[in-house]
């Protein structure tokens, strides 16, 4: 098996932590998270104040571009 290394906040490890059953790895804590899904709307606006937003932006336009020169 395959493994990376992530770099994570203090604040989402522990909260990681928290979810995490015994047994459990954080890989299948993740993957559990991930799997549930579900609706993005609450989410929606939640980056609007954050120092990183610039950079999202730019990351998004840039994968943007690349992806409309693959489609001609």
């Amino acid at each position: 098996m395959a493994s990376k290394n992530l770099a994570i906040r203090e604040e989402v490890y522990r909260k990681l932590s928290e979810a995490k059953k015994e047994g459990e790895s954080f890989s299948d804590v993740i993957e559990k998270l991930l799997e549930r899904g579900g609706d993005l709307l609450p989410l929606w606006g939640v980056l609007s104040d954050s120092k990183h937003w610039a950079e999202i932006e730019e990351s998004v336009c840039e994968t943007r571009k690349r992806a409309a020169i693959r489609l001609r």
